[in-house]
């Protein structure tokens, strides 16, 4: 009975969060979802099949130039009209457009207006955190050569590489071949900032990558 009556006490009892922890919960809130699509009322009904359909893509993006798109977070905003679709990357709206309430139909629409506004705002979605993934794939096959890489070219620097060869339509899907020419081309250059100018590195490796 009395260990009965102490859980009810603590059942009660409202933990009083310090400043500290109030400010570590306001940085954890610093935080915006990559990509989101907002339905509108009409088109809420085919979320689940875009859901199944965003993995298909994401294989195909991966498949066809090695880019693995972000989580892709889908919602209803019934500020929309009925048949409208929003695209949002970290809050920016990128695209809106407007699709009839047909499963097969408006599936088809938004995910090509999905996989165009990625691959039109790279600079957005591609971000240090998604590099590192890249970095770790390498570091798994071979550490020798993060090891060189990342004591010539900083986080930022691999990102704007791999977003430029994107752009010149270069696929990343041999990654550690792109490192190794990342590698070659910074140490060929004689001068240290050249070295770590991830245009002039572009450049260099862009005809050698297929």
């Amino acid at each position: 009975m009395i260990e009965k009556i102490k859980n009810l006490l603590k059942l009660n009892t409202k933990t009083k969060l310090t400043v500290e922890t109030q400010i570590n919960d306001m940085f954890k809130s610093l935080t915006s979802d990559e990509l989101k699509i907002a339905l509108g009322d009409d088109l809420t009904f085919i979320a689940p099949k875009i859901c199944y359909r965003i993995q298909e893509l994401r294989k195909k993006i991966k498949d066809d130039n090695g880019f693995i798109m972000p989580t892709v977070r889908l919602f209803d905003d019934n500020k929309l009209q009925e048949n409208e679709y929003q695209i949002s990357i970290r809050s920016k709206k990128i695209f809106t457009g407007y699709t009839v309430p047909n499963e097969d139909y408006a599936c088809n629409e938004i995910l090509n207006s999905l996989e165009a506004s990625c691959m039109d705002n790279l600079e957005l979605v591609f971000t240090n955190e998604l590099t590192e993934k890249y970095i770790n794939a390498v570091q798994s096959q071979n550490s020798l050569l993060i090891w060189n890489v990342s004591h010539l070219v900083p986080v930022t620097g691999i990102k704007a590489i791999l977003i430029n060869l994107l752009k010149n339509g270069k696929s990343l899907k041999d990654i550690t071949f792109i490192f190794e020419k990342i590698c070659e081309a910074a140490t060929q250059e004689k001068d240290w900032f050249s070295m770590r100018d991830p245009e002039k590195i572009s450049k260099i490796i862009n005809s050698q990558i297929i």
